[in-house]
């Protein structure tokens, strides 16, 4: 699903690379974790796994093409991505239309269009809430119409930045069982996390990222055992 070959990145201000020389491969329907200390560089190897940022040198390939090559339409099927901040995402004014802005830019439309933005709204339980501002909801309710427009889209590959973040047990609960409808799909799943409980819960392997570079990568128990 995605492989990634003497990766490297450097921001202009910086003195060195924060990704420096990194190899990687993720098997389609794998569900790996991103572990690592802040300023590791996981973020920046989430957003160059996305597109978003260009290497300086290597290559990052989804499905055997250069992500890099692809424009935004060409990557938007392919994969999806959950920022740690889901407002910095959302930017319709109801719940409901934003779920459907993935939808229409795949040419879905009319009863097909009205009957997954429903079926998405109910699996995120945001149904009560379809026409309500997106920023007028509590935290984990934003968070929740975010992974809405993800799910009503359902890439193959999903990178997440802390995806438990914000929410209380409540929408945890809903959010896991999104992720049981991830795992039915056969959906391959990179997400950085700080949450050892939700890494053992979900994820069978586990990479810890240092200094730019993988200095672990295997089993999660073996990896953050009881931590």
């Amino acid at each position: 699903m995605l492989s990634i070959e003497s990766l490297e990145f450097q921001w202009p201000s910086a003195t060195k690379p924060i990704i420096e020389g990194l190899n990687l491969t993720v098997n389609s329907g794998e569900w790996v974790a991103l572990i690592g200390d802040n300023g590791a560089g996981k973020s920046t190897l989430l957003r160059l796994m996305a597109g978003l940022l260009k290497p300086g040198n290597g290559q990052v390939s989804l499905q055997g093409k250069n992500i890099a090559s692809l424009k935004a339409a060409q990557r938007a099927p392919l994969l999806g991505v959950l920022f740690q901040e889901a407002e910095r995402q959302i930017f319709h004014n109801r719940v409901r239309d934003e779920i459907a802005f993935g939808l229409h830019h795949q040419g879905v439309s009319g009863d097909v269009l009205a009957q997954k933005v429903a079926q998405t709204l109910a699996l995120c339980e945001l149904t009560d809430v379809a026409d309500a501002h997106p920023l007028d909801l509590h935290a984990g309710q934003r968070r929740m119409v975010a992974v809405a427009s993800l799910a009503a889209v359902a890439p193959p590959l999903l990178l997440l930045d802390e995806p438990s973040r914000d929410f209380d047990s409540h929408w945890l609960g809903v959010f896991n069982n999104w992720l049981a409808s991830c795992r039915a799909q056969g959906t391959t799943i990179l997400a950085i996390s700080h949450d050892y409980a939700f890494i053992r819960q979900h994820f069978p392997r586990t990479i810890r990222l240092a200094d730019g570079v993988i200095a672990e990568d295997g089993e999660t128990q073996r990896i953050i055992g009881e931590r």
